[in-house]
């Protein structure tokens, strides 16, 4: 599916919508990698295909939540990882982001800093929504540096909320208001 249209670009990245098709093996490796999932709430149990299929299908017709894939465009849009928007709450206008670098070449900041410029403006342009937020566990540089060079707002830290690599490790809480726009490196190359 890595042929699908790209509807937003920048810094050699892009997002299209998660298919079907992208639950195949590659997307099931990153989930059974602990490597790469060390630092996220999946791959803690094992997954097969089917699970995989049921979790892409669920974003398609929801209304509570949108999924797209993260796209290498230097690499003929290659599927690298997918990010979300989980927990729509249509009346308050907010929505949790979800994102998950599978592809370890590409698992530093500027790709986040990339796919999170370009999935604010989305929610906040195309979706109407007001205000996002995400929660980074401290050991996840890409992500922490992602959203800070964003220049996201630390809103809060739960203490020893995660186990990985044998240690507990605090789950950090940015938000972001579309209020904070002028303020934000929107835009910029990462």
């Amino acid at each position: 599916m890595d042929n699908a249209p790209v509807i937003m670009r920048l810094g050699g990245y892009g997002l299209r919508k998660l298919m079907p098709e992208d639950a195949n093996a590659r997307y099931l490796g990153w989930i059974s990698d602990p490597e790469v999932n060390a630092f996220l709430t999946v791959g803690k149990f094992p997954c097969t295909l089917e699970d995989l299929s049921e979790y892409v299908s669920r974003f398609h017709g929801s209304i509570s939540g949108a999924a797209f894939a993260i796209v290498n465009q230097e690499d003929r849009n290659k599927h690298i990882g997918n990010v979300t928007l989980n927990a729509i709450n249509w009346i308050s206008g907010t929505a949790d982001i979800g994102l998950m670098i599978g592809s370890k070449k590409h698992a530093r900041p500027a790709c986040a800093h990339a796919v999170l410029s370009l999935i604010v403006p989305y929610a906040f342009d195309v979706l109407g929504l007001r205000r996002l937020y995400m929660g980074v566990l401290e050991g996840n540089i890409a992500c922490l540096e992602g959203a800070r060079r964003l220049q996201m707002k630390e809103e809060g830290r739960w203490r020893e909320q995660s186990l990985v690599y044998g240690e507990y490790q605090d789950e950090i809480w940015f938000g972001v208001l579309k209020s904070d726009r002028d303020s934000l490196n929107f835009w910029r190359q990462p």
